[in-house]
This record gives structure tokens, C-alpha cells and sequence, in this order.
């Protein structure tokens, strides 16, 4: 399976009671779909994985599978700090025809370039599956290193990808020139809004970036004019997306903000939250759509209903 474009990291929506609303997050994932991404990942960061049961995530991506319905690839988060529920994660995605799964390396306890080969080789070798890293250092509180990603792609050819959320540029570079050279049809996506043009321009395959769950035509239509070589249309919804970054900074769990705008621009619903990020700032709503509105005019504006 070879994955490029827009591939937005879906928010997991609650009813207000913060209960999982299987309903709402359908009609989410079709609004998304309307505006031509190139795929979908499930119960990824913004997805806020670490708020569900193993039950609740399960159920979760068995039924946004459905509703995508081989319409675009859908990647699925297998996050856990258990190598065992990884591994279970891994094999429910596989089974209920997932196209792939993304791996965030185990937080809390720092792991030695070793451990961390040794986990991901264990997930390589338990799944039929193309499998991508996930490099977020800002979590996991260490990165993934080039020369262990090329020592990884060299050993098992089902790593297929990373997802780079860092913030320099130069490592992206690096990751994309130099893994190439032992594995040509690598995929690195970018993960920063601010990045998706540049990193387009030295050779990823796209972008899993935030602002794409809640204004996914704009980072679709960057990529489709960087194709097409429409540079001076890129470089205007380049701005847009560099200025609509300021979402991640409203709220420390940035999934929070996300939320908000989801619900501001799609449903009449207002947004639902778990304890602990059911308490945020008092003035979110305000600056979400203050954000938006400075953003300018979108397609499908304005609340809709999908049944």
C-alpha cells in the first residue's frame, strides 16, 4: 500500500456527557471525506487514544472502517505503553481491514536505540500489515534517529514510513534523503501545518497534519497545486495554514482546540470532553472562532447535517 496526500488525524468526538458518540464521529468522518483527503488515521495523537478504554478503541475503529468503506486508506494508531495490548491493537486494526497502522514508540521510561529497534521489529514481525513509525519527541521525550530508522527499513521491509512531528526542517531532510538511499519508496509525512510546503518540495509524501481534521480542503488543495505546479496558489494556502497553527497554543491538550473548531464549523453539538480536559480555558470558544474567521471564508460553511 503506498500512501501520499492529506491523511488528516482524525479528533475522536464525545457526546456531552463524554461518552464516545459512534454517530457523530460518522457524520465527522463523512464531512471529511467530501473534501477529497487521501486518507484517514484513527486513534492517532489528536485522536486522543490515551482518553479510551482498549474496549472503546476497538469498537471505535471497527466502525469508522466501515464507514470509510475502502473509499480512502485508513491508518490506525496502535499507541500503548503494553507491548501485549500493542500487539492486540495491531492485530484487531489488521483484522477489520485496516491498510496500515502507525506506531508511536512506548513513552514514560526512555528506551536505548536497541529497545526501541527491539519494539518495532516485534510489531514488524507480528503484522502482514505496512506499518509507519511515529517520530513525536515532544511526547515520547526522544526521536527516532535516522540510522535506526535505516537499520529498521533495512531489516523489515513492512516498515514502509514515519510521520515526523518535529519542528526541524533539516530533520525531515535528513530522513527523507538518506533513508531513501537503502529504501527508495520510503514515506515520510510532515506533521506541522508550516512545514507541509517545504517538506513537499524536498520529497515527503504528504502531511497527517492537525489543521487538516477541521479545514482539510486547505492542506488538500496545497498538495493538489504543488502537483499540478501551482506554486503561487500553494504559497497562499501555505499562509493560511501557518496562520491557522495558532490552534495548538489556545489549549495545552491541543485536541481540546481542535475539537472546538470541528464542532464550530460542522455541528450544533457542542463539543464533549473526558475528565481531565473537560476543564480548559474559558475564553476557547472565543478564540477558536476569532481563529477561524481570520482564516476566511470556507467550502461547506455553516452547520450540516449528515444521516
Amino acid at each position: 500500500m503506498k500512501f501520499k496526500g492529506i491523511i488528516p488525524p482524525v479528533v475522536t468526538l464525545f457526546d456531552a456527557g463524554g461518552n464516545l458518540d459512534l454517530d457523530l464521529n460518522r457524520r465527522y468522518l463523512e464531512l471529511l471525506l467530501q473534501s477529497n483527503i487521501h486518507g484517514i488515521l484513527l486513534t492517532g495523537s489528536s485522536g486522543e487514544f490515551t482518553s479510551l478504554t482498549m474496549d472503546e478503541r476497538k469498537l471505535y475503529v471497527k466502525e469508522m472502517i466501515k464507514t470509510v468503506d475502502n473509499r480512502v486508506p485508513v491508518l490506525v494508531g496502535i499507541g500503548h505503553t503494553v507491548m501485549k495490548d500493542v500487539l492486540e491493537l495491531c492485530a484487531h486494526a489488521e483484522e477489520n481491514g485496516a491498510d496500515g497502522v502507525l506506531a508511536v514508540s512506548p513513552y514514560y521510561w526512555p528506551l536505548s536505540e536497541d529497545q526501541l529497534f527491539n519494539f518495532y521489529s516485534i510489531i514488524a514481525e507480528n503484522t502482514k500489515l505496512p506499518v509507519l513509525l511515529y517520530n513525536i519527541p515532544s511526547l515520547t521525550g526522544q526521536s527516532l534517529s535516522v540510522e535506526l530508522v535505516k537499520r529498521l527499513v533495512t531489516t523489515h521491509p513492512n516498515i514502509c514510513g514515519i510521520k515526523e512531528t518535529v519542528s526541524e526542517i533539516s530533520h525531515l531532510r535528513q530522513m527523507i534523503i538518506e533513508v531513501a538511499r537503502v529504501k527508495e519508496d520510503f514515506m515520510v509525512f510532515s506533521a506541522f501545518d508550516e512545514h507541509l510546503l517545504p517538506a513537499l518540495m524536498i520529497g515527503s509524501a504528504g502531511s497527517i497534519n492537525g489543521t487538516a481534521v477541521f479545514v482539510p480542503e486547505i492542506s488538500v488543495g496545497l498538495f493538489e497545486d504543488y502537483q499540478q505546479g501551482n506554486l503561487a496558489d500553494a504559497e497562499k494556502k501555505h499562509q493560511k495554514l501557518s496562520l491557522l497553527m495558532e490552534i495548538y497554543t489556545l489549549c495545552p491538550s491541543y485536541f481540546t482546540s481542535m475539537k472546538e473548531a470541528v464542532h464550530q464549523r460542522w455541528f450544533s453539538e457542542k463539543a464533549g470532553h473526558r475528565a481531565p480536559f473537560d476543564v480548559y480555558p474559558s475564553d476557547l470558544s472565543e478564540k477558536v472562532s476569532s481563529l477561524l474567521a481570520e482564516a476566511g471564508p470556507m467550502q461547506n460553511q455553516g452547520k450540516v447535517d449528515i444521516t
